[in-house]
């Protein structure tokens, strides 16, 4: 619906703006609740109580660890809505951000090696995503940052590069396609995608695959 709000990271627009939405002029007054589906955040829609994402019921992101998940009744008395009730979904595992802003690595490794969460059973322990500012690809990126949360009772389940304004900008900007190689296309999609540089397994991997491309076209 035009409006809807997107969870962040875990849905993307299919087409740029919002062309494919629909506005809740759509449903008729006499409508008395439209329940929409998909939207992972709970939302009224055009500020109407009765057209509503009652949102995912439980977290599909860490991007989402600050929404309060929930499900919705929807009470009706001789066909007419009478009340609508949020009920929280209680988290049976947290989702942490460790540090809350993205901080050079040498301070990331700091305050994990100095956090101490609580301590769980492996089925309860809380999923953490690692925001690390860097300058460039920082080589073992992810065995440093296991390393300093090693013994503690968390999930590494993500770790967040954010590069700074100078190194955000690609080697590749104001480039035409034939000034670049397959393998400087191929570095920079992977330090986009990952954290670090691609191994050498990888890189050999990658060489082979264009030989392989080179030989056939021969």
């Amino acid at each position: 619906m035009a409006s809807g709000q997107l969870s962040e990271m875990s849905e993307r627009r299919v087409l740029g703006g919002n062309q494919h939405a629909l506005p809740a002029s759509i449903f008729a007054e006499d409508i008395d609740y439209v329940a929409l589906g998909h939207l992972h955040l709970a939302q009224k829609v055009a500020g109407q109580a009765r057209i509503r994402y009652c949102g995912s019921p439980i977290p599909l992101s860490l991007s989402e660890r600050n929404y309060q998940h929930q499900v919705l009744s929807v009470e009706f008395e001789d066909g007419k809505q009478q009340k609508i009730t949020s009920h929280i979904v209680p988290r049976s595992v947290d989702l942490l951000r460790v540090p809350e802003k993205a901080l050079p690595l040498d301070s990331v490794i700091k305050e994990l090696e100095q956090w101490c969460p609580e301590t769980l059973p492996i089925e309860q322990q809380p999923l953490l995503e690692v925001p690390v500012l860097m300058d460039a690809p920082q080589p073992l990126l992810r065995e440093k940052i296991r390393a300093a949360l090693e013994g503690k009772s968390v999930r590494l389940a993500k770790i967040t590069p954010t590069y700074s304004q100078q190194a955000s900008q690609s080697p590749l900007d104001h480039k035409r396609l034939d000034e670049v190689t397959p393998e400087q296309v191929f570095d920079f999609g992977w330090q986009q995608k990952f954290e670090g540089e691609p191994s050498s397994a990888i890189k050999s991997a990658f060489t082979q695959l264009l030989d392989q491309r080179d030989n056939e076209e021969c």
